[in-house]
């Protein structure tokens, strides 16, 4: 039994003989009547999420919340589009979606919009993403990017009525609304902080120590962010990774 456990709970590193013990100290009485992980049995695996909801009751949980993020991050995935695949997909069920006192919020990266759109009827017939309250794309406002970055700012400075602004980095010439826009481009945070990343590199890589420019010209503002919009329109239109 154990042996056959560690194949099916892949999410852990079992090992065997130390799951085994476990499960000799638990007994048999006690794990005859729990519906254990079978080869190929999925409502097994529903019936342990009712198990562990009604231990969660004891200690006055009603119900539990389920956030999947930064998918592409992991080393063993590092931004491979088909492994994101196997790993979301499973999830990607109206009946694993729609359990009762269990949210499930998915926050995915944009190459599995695309791979979504190519699925086959069958998939969507499983997944019933009509029922999921699926937001086809998420889209912040240079307003909205702009307040989140001074809010970094802050939270690097010891003391935060101190804090200088976004606006403060570039030259005078470069308008609250040069920013904003340029920002609203990039239309989510991880993009709009790329952006920022890559004009101060732009700047810096340019301006001998010499001669140092303590404000970032508009020129590199504007060439910047240019470059980053076409990455992004590649990026939305299939033609290369984010």
């Amino acid at each position: 039994m154990a042996a056959r456990l560690r194949r099916e709970i892949r999410t852990v590193g079992h090992v065997t003989g130390e799951l085994a013990r476990k499960l000799r100290k638990i007994g048999r009485t006690r794990t005859a009547g729990i519906a254990l992980p079978m080869p190929g049995d999925h409502d097994s695996r529903y019936e342990l999420n009712r198990f562990l909801l009604a231990i969660l009751g004891e200690f006055g949980y009603s119900g539990m919340v389920v956030l999947v993020d930064r998918v592409d991050e992991p080393a063993m995935i590092n931004g491979d589009a088909q492994k994101m695949k196997e790993l979301v997909w499973p999830m990607l069920n109206n009946k694993f979606l729609q359990q009762q006192h269990i949210g499930i919020k998915l926050l995915l990266p944009i190459e599995l919009r695309y791979l979504v759109h190519r699925e086959s009827e069958d998939f969507y017939m499983k997944a019933r993403l009509d029922k999921q309250c699926m937001i086809d794309r998420l889209a912040w406002s240079g307003s909205a990017l702009y307040d989140l970055a001074n809010m970094r700012l802050k939270a690097c400075c010891d003391n935060n009525a101190d804090a200088p602004v976004l606006s403060d980095f570039f030259d005078e010439d470069v308008s609250l609304q040069d920013v904003l826009d340029a920002l609203g481009q990039m239309q989510q945070p991880r993009d709009a902080f790329k952006l920022l990343y890559q004009v101060v590199h732009e700047h810096c890589s340019y301006t001998p120590n010499e001669e140092p420019l303590w404000k970032i010209p508009r020129l590199t503002l504007s060439q910047v962010a240019k470059n980053q919009a076409r990455r992004l329109n590649d990026m939305q239109r299939g033609l290369q990774p984010a």
